[in-house]
C-alpha cells in the first residue's frame, strides 16, 4: 500500500485489490446491511471499487458512507472534505481532501490502446511537445490530468478535446503541470500533481 500525504489538508491511497482480500477488514466488517443490497447489484469491477473505497475509508479512520450528486460525482457527508477514486486493472487510488479534489490511476498496457486512442483527447497544441521516446508516458500522464479535471468538475464537460488543456511539460520527478477548464465564458487553471508507481500513472488535481 502507498500512502501519499500531499499536504496536512490532503491524503492518496493507493493499494492492490490483492491486498484489499488479504486484510484482516472483510466486507462484512466494511459494508453496512443496507449498503449489502447494493453491493449484490453490482458488476464484479464495481463490488472490487465499492469494497476498496469503503476500506480506505475505514483506515483513514472515518467513519461515514459515500453518496453521489445528480452528476454522479461522490461526496462525503462531512463538512469540508471531498473524495475522489479511480481504479486500473489490480489497482485502486482514493484521494480525499479539504478542497475538491480529482484522481485518476491508469496502467502502462501492452497492447499500447493509450497510442491508438491519442486523437481522442490530444489536442494539436499538446501533440508538439510529447517526446516520442516517451510516448506513452506523456500519453498517459496528459489523459490521466483531463480526467482528473473531468472529475473534478462534475462530468459536466466529457469533450477531452475542447473542455480541457495541458501545458507543455517535460517528464520530471515531483513537477507539477499547469492544465485549464475552458468553458464557453471563461478558462480556470490548475495544477496537477502525478507519479509513477511501478507500471501505473497516479494523477491528482486540488482545487485549492
Amino acid at each position: 500500500m502507498d500512502i501519499f500525504t500531499c499536504s496536512f489538508h490532503t491524503k492518496i491511497i493507493v493499494f492492490k485489490w490483492k491486498y484489499l482480500l488479504n486484510t484482516m477488514f472483510s466486507k462484512k466488517k466494511i459494508i453496512s446491511d443496507r449498503e449489502s443490497v447494493f453491493f449484490l447489484s453490482l458488476s464484479k469491477k464495481r463490488k472490487n471499487e465499492f469494497l476498496g473505497v469503503r476500506y480506505a475509508l475505514k483506515y483513514l479512520g472515518i467513519k461515514v458512507n459515500i453518496f453521489y450528486d445528480k452528476k454522479r460525482k461522490p461526496f462525503l457527508f462531512i463538512e469540508g472534505k471531498y473524495i475522489s477514486f479511480s481504479h486500473s486493472f489490480d489497482r485502486i487510488a482514493i484521494g480525499i481532501s479539504s478542497y475538491q479534489i480529482g484522481v485518476d490511476i491508469e496502467k502502462l498496457r501492452k497492447d499500447k490502446k493509450i497510442i491508438k486512442i491519442k486523437k481522442k483527447f490530444i489536442r494539436d497544441d499538446e501533440s508538439f511537445f510529447i517526446n516520442t521516446n516517451y510516448e506513452e508516458d506523456y500519453l498517459h500522464i496528459i489523459w490521466g490530468i483531463k480526467e482528473s479535471l473531468y472529475k473534478l468538475e462534475g462530468g459536466i464537460y466529457y469533450n477531452f478535446l475542447t473542455h480541457y488543456r495541458v501545458s507543455p511539460f517535460c517528464i520530471e520527478k515531483d513537477r507539477f503541470i499547469s492544465c485549464w477548464i475552458i468553458k464557453d465564458s471563461y478558462s480556470k487553471k490548475f495544477l496537477a500533481f502525478y507519479r509513477k508507481i511501478e507500471d501505473h500513472y497516479l494523477v491528482y488535481i486540488i482545487d485549492k
